[in-house]
């Protein structure tokens, strides 16, 4: 990377901070709008239209550039309002489009929109192959997931002929970017969608499966603050030719501090790379200003307890905290539906192993999803021989297989996705789900079916046509949507597949929450995962299930299991392709009575008749600690 092509990017929330770290030495800005901005529950901040032409303006005339923000995800409503958004600021111009819907990409092809588009953070761009997947639909930059390695950068960026931005500085989130629903759950409030209530800040103490707890209450998830100042150079070395620094909620004087110091810095190795070395001094300055202790993040290694700020010493304070959450009433009452439908849904069930195949086996299920993320929990996992086994099983049935990916797929993932291509085709499944870009360009030109998995986050009809044009012949809704989210994605004859039952993944996270629970976390992994059963339990004595994979990564799940079958009627209404049961993480005999209940419900709907109420007992009885409509639901304005 030439030095001279390096660029310092701010943030800026605020008029007076524009012009503040501009003073200070940034090459560009990026700031949002009113509108359509991931930054959205401080109403103070952001620009105004007038604003951003100010700030066009501004920008400009001093030789720098400007990035906007249009970073959420959007429902088709707001998708049909930001076309004279995106004309405006391209009459404005602007110097790049910062986004994470895949909608937006659509829309700006359809609008003849030529700013250049720089993926965002929260797309969690974490392999090369999304990485050439985004040039190939006009992308001139990416802006790596905060997860990934060094090693992992330099193997991008060399491959690459897309820019590398990689934030330097600021706050970090402990969750995969995009890939954490856990505000949405617990409060309606989605965080891609620019409103988390920051559940990661709150309080929580680890249990085990016989309330036995591991820890009192701490700040277990809150992630120390981003600092790479001592790295500059080996970042520059593995490709990265932005420098971004997070903070658009920050003061004026706050960022001009900070884009000062890595100004310097940069300044110093631009004009002699050779004799670079940090400046401790600014280090140590640094730390005196800092908000939040310092981490160097995934840099070098996974997150472990060093990243995490337990005592909440520096935590800053935040307007939420937990709060008692509202399972489903087990004294629903249910209307009578006389409706004879045209067309009812198919059946999709993703199943742990063979046992649990084996105990939907005559159900009738129309799809059988098999996980390849390698639950450490499960006792059984997918191997090519029981994956053949299990197509052998159902190949006189009108059962069809498809293999999932991981939701994470890393540089160092690509190998095992490509075997799982090279498996699929050669046992004879039918099909694929795919959570990330990166898979979807490796399985594309395969002779498989491919679906998109809710890990693409699809929230409109515009992302849904994006990728049907990318091979995807199916989507599945974001599982953040409510009810009139789903209803105008549907309205559109997207082939669409709704989780209807199943454990809602709040997060997933490279951090070993269990492990960081122990006092001694030295040298290779131990598997405390495995010696109990583990649980964060928040000051409402509610229980975040955690589950962890072979690659050590955890997934923190929200205390009440999904389920829509209460909703059955209204939703087969709307047109969904097909119901899905994620039952990987239940025994056999729970699966079976679980798909049961809904091959019940289905066989209901199609005679035009509806008498729940004993399948719905039973689900409770299965599920005594609780269950959940999720968002479809329980958002006070979208009822259904």
């Amino acid at each position: 990377m030439p030095f001279q092509k390096l660029e310092l990017l701010a943030p800026a929330g605020k008029v007076e901070v524009l012009h503040s770290v501009v003073e200070a030495g940034a090459d560009a800005v990026y700031l949002g709008g009113k509108r359509f901005n991931m930054r959205s529950l401080k109403t103070e901040f952001n620009f105004s239209d007038e604003e951003i032409k100010y700030a066009v303006d501004f920008l400009h005339k001093r030789n720098r550039k400007i990035y906007i923000t249009l970073n959420n995800l959007y429902n088709d409503n707001e998708i049909d309002d930001i076309s004279n958004y995106l004309l405006f600021l391209q009459e404005q111009g602007v110097d790049a489009l910062i986004v994470q819907d895949l909608g937006i990409v659509d829309l700006c092809q359809k609008l003849k929109i030529e700013i250049p588009l720089h993926a965002s953070v929260q797309m969690g761009i974490a392999n090369l192959e999304a990485v050439n997947l985004l040039e190939e639909k006009g992308f001139e930059r990416v802006i790596l997931s905060k997860n990934v390695s060094l090693s992992e950068i330099n193997a991008i960026s060399t491959a690459s002929n897309l820019g590398i931005e990689y934030f330097v500085h600021g706050d970090l989130c402990i969750s995969h970017t995009g890939q954490c629903y856990m505000s949405s759950f617990v409060g309606s409030e989605s965080g891609n969608r620019g409103r988390c209530r920051k559940p990661c800040r709150w309080q929580y103490k680890l249990q085990g499966s016989k309330d036995e707890s591991y820890s009192g209450y701490q700040y277990f998830l809150a992630h120390k603050d981003l600092c790479l100042y001592p790295y500059l150079r080996q970042l520059i070395d593995a490709g990265i030719s932005s420098f971004k620094i997070e903070g658009r909620m920050r003061s004026a004087e706050y960022l001009a501090y900070l884009v000062s110091s890595y100004r310097r810095a940069l300044n110093t190795l631009i004009e002699d790379p050779a004799s670079y070395i940090t400046d401790q001094d600014e280090l140590l300055d640094l730390e005196e200003h800092r908000v939040r202790d310092y981490t160097v993040g995934n840099l070098y290694k996974p997150l472990d307890r060093e990243g995490i700020g337990f005592d909440g010493k520096r935590e800053p304070n935040f307007i939420t905290t937990a709060e008692p959450l509202i399972p489903l009433n087990p004294h629903e009452s249910f209307e009578e539906i006389t409706n004879h439908y045209q067309s009812i849904p198919e059946l999709t069930i993703r199943v742990s192993g063979l046992d649990s195949l084996e105990s939907t086996y005559g159900l009738g299920i129309n799809n059988i999803i098999l996980g390849c993320d390698k639950i450490r929990q499960n006792k059984q996992n997918w191997t090519q021989l029981s994956i053949q086994t299990a197509v052998n099983m159902l190949k006189d049935t009108k059962s069809k297989i498809y293999l999932e990916t991981p939701r994470i797929v890393s540089q160092k993932d690509l190998e095992s996705v490509v075997r799982v291509k090279e498996m699929a085709e050669s046992i004879g499944c039918y099909g694929v789900v795919v959570n990330d870009l990166g898979s979807l360009k490796i399985f594309r030109d395969s002779r498989l079916e491919i679906w998109g998995g809710y890990g693409l986050n699809t929230f409109n009809h515009n992302a849904a046509y994006l990728l049907q044009g990318l091979g995807v012949s199916r989507i599945t809704a974001s599982l953040e949507m409510d009810a009139t989210d789903l209803k105008l994605l549907l309205s559109s004859n997207t082939p669409t597949e709704l989780m209807v039952h199943g454990p809602l993944p709040g997060m997933v996270s490279d951090y070993c929450m269990v492990r960081a629970a122990q006092s001694e976390q030295k040298g290779e992994c131990d598997l405390y995962c495995l010696r109990d059963e583990y649980s964060l339990l928040d000051c409402c004595n509610q229980k975040y299930k955690i589950i962890t994979d072979h690659n050590c990564r955890t997934y923190l799940f929200f205390p009440y299991e999904l389920c829509l079958l209460p909703y059955l009627p209204h939703i087969v209404s709307w047109g969904v392709k097909s119901f899905r049961i994620d039952g990987q993480y239940y025994n056999p005999e729970k699966l079976g009575q679980v798909a049961g209940c809904y091959v019940d419900a289905l066989d209901q709907l199609k005679k035009g008749q509806w008498h729940p109420q004993e399948n719905f007992s039973k689900l409770l009885s299965l599920f005594p600690e609780g269950l959940t409509a999720a968002l479809l639901a329980t958002a006070s304005n979208n009822p259904i």
